[in-house]
């Protein structure tokens, strides 16, 4: 799937579930806020599992950084959001995400 191409629909931002951060994501998120990594931390992340740092989400388990416009971190966004669907997808990803329909 090379000819992938993000609509911005940002319907994956409001799906239920984690987004998990992989080694720098936090640091890169933080460092683009213009915060540091403990107050981004503190304001941002959950642990999950004692040991997994995943973003906090809204009430409605849309993602904190979702706005009208859509993704208001999206140049730091994680390694998890970035890859999303090209190293992974799911039956429900094929139905809701606009980049995976055919045009």
């Amino acid at each position: 799937m090379t000819d992938f191409q993000c609509r911005q629909c940002g319907v994956c931002c409001k799906q239920p579930g984690f987004v998990y951060l992989a080694s720098g994501d936090a640091e890169r998120l933080a460092a683009y806020l213009k915060m540091d990594i403990y107050s981004f931390t503190q304001a941002y992340c959950l642990l999950q599992d004692r040991r997994y740092l995943a973003l906090k989400k809204n009430q409605d388990e849309s993602c904190l950084f979702l706005k009208s416009k859509g993704c208001s971190a999206y140049d730091a966004r994680p390694a998890q959001c970035r890859e999303f669907p090209l190293r992974w997808k799911t039956e429900k990803s094929l139905k809701y995400c606009e980049g995976l329909k055919p045009r």
